[in-house]
């Protein structure tokens, strides 16, 4: 066969199962009888190097914190623990068939290409398109899996069958379509251009639900999208969560001057102002004492959190601030941030002192959002304000004096 200059000679796909024992038979038996000039895995450089050198620091504490980013790795850690949990199962360590590949790609002389998209990038675009009611059911169905005590029934055989594998990606499609454009659909097109790049014999070893996306654009590579496109994260031009937050600092912001202008007595300003306080102290302090952060921790988020909402920085909000003292008193050693995805049980989950500071910093978060609720529910009817009232004497007064 003459070998086009545009094209590899071959592509051979191996669809395999990350957490099957026959996975890493079927990937070394392939290598060894098909002696490729590369063997492609579907790695992106910081998993080979999570895989490879599972001692090396990824990332600071400070940058999770502080990069508005919380929620991504809390969804990445929480996957990778899932995963995780399943291999513990059935006794194989997730990526093994990874690992079985570059060794047996060095015993025959062939070299490794990491065809990939960054995790960081794909967890980016998961979560920027997925829906606010999408990223509560995957965390609710995550959650249930990983705290769950019950065994999960895997026939690690069928598992990697095209008909397993079709069943297996129309039910993601269901739970959230997005999900499934971000984690299969674009890293099926993205694995398959980087393999058109190639040359030589490859043998390509990738998950099994990527099996068929990828021998469709390898057929018909003219549908392969820009490459580019793909390693770029969406900015949404209507982004919820922050209007969100605009609305409720500007009601919050709202609802103190409307106190103020009512000509309330000074007593039941100072009314107004505690209850805000000390619901967010106990609601703040409530969930960091709840997720055994330091005392300290404690101590700072139910002082501090009455005053987070007015602060539009992301790295003053409460739940940060919460993370760092978490951090500085109880620093994670280099083994917690290789070990944090490899925990197989919510015991060893929760001593692990990365994810524990994780956890503070959401936990403290979402009891300090669950308190400005509450307050901006119960403040009016406590304090005897009437907005509407306010309102109209405010009008009022306006339009006297013009």
């Amino acid at each position: 066969m003459n070998e086009s200059p545009d094209q590899p000679a071959e592509i051979i796909v191996v669809g395999t199962a990350h957490i099957s024992e026959e996975s890493i038979a079927e990937v070394r038996r392939t290598i060894e009888a098909e002696r490729p000039d590369v063997v492609a895995v579907e790695l992106d450089p910081g998993r080979y190097q999570a895989l490879t050198n599972p001692e090396q620091q990824s990332a600071s504490i400070k940058d999770i914190l502080s990069s508005g980013k919380l929620y991504q790795f809390l969804v990445h850690w929480l996957l990778a623990y899932v995963q995780n949990k399943l291999g513990a199962e059935v006794g194989v360590k997730p990526g093994s068939e990874m690992l079985s590949a570059i060794d047996a790609a060095r015993s025959v002389g062939a070299s490794v290409a990491l065809v990939d998209r960054d995790i960081n990038i794909t967890i980016a675009r998961f979560w920027a398109k997925m829906r606010l009611i999408e990223k509560l059911k995957m965390l609710i169905a995550l959650l249930g899996i990983g705290t769950s005590d019950e065994e999960i029934d895997l026939d690690l055989k069928e598992i990697t069958s095209d008909d397993t594998i079709s069943q297996l990606v129309t039910e993601l499609r269901q739970f959230s379509p997005n999900a499934a454009q971000v984690l299969v659909d674009e890293r099926d097109a993205y694995l398959a251009g980087n393999l058109l790049k190639l040359r030589g014999k490859i043998v390509a070893v990738v998950g099994a639900g990527h099996k068929e996306g990828i021998k469709h654009y390898l057929e018909h590579p003219e549908l392969v999208p820009s490459l580019e496109d793909l390693n770029t994260v969406p900015k949404k031009r209507f982004n919820f969560t922050k209007i969100v937050g605009i609305a409720f600092l500007a009601i919050i912001i709202g609802l103190f001057a409307l106190i103020f202008l009512s000509g309330a007595p000074l007593a039941v300003v100072l009314l107004a102002f505690g209850y805000w306080f000390v619901l967010h102290a106990v609601f703040a302090g409530g969930f960091a004492t709840a997720s055994r952060s330091h005392p300290l921790a404690i101590a700072a988020s139910a002082g501090y959190a009455g005053f987070s909402p007015f602060i539009p920085i992301p790295f003053l909000k409460v739940g940060v601030i919460a993370g760092l003292i978490e951090a500085a008193k109880r620093p994670p050693s280099t083994e917690d941030f290789s070990g944090v995805a490899k925990v197989a049980s919510v015991r060893e989950l929760l001593s692990n002192k990365l994810f524990r500071i994780l956890l503070v910093a959401v936990a403290v978060n979402v009891g300090s959002s669950l308190a400005t609720f509450i307050s901006l529910l119960v403040i009016f009817p406590m304090t005897g304000i009437n907005p509407y009232d306010i309102l109209l004497t405010a009008f009022s007064r306006i339009t006297g004096m013009v």
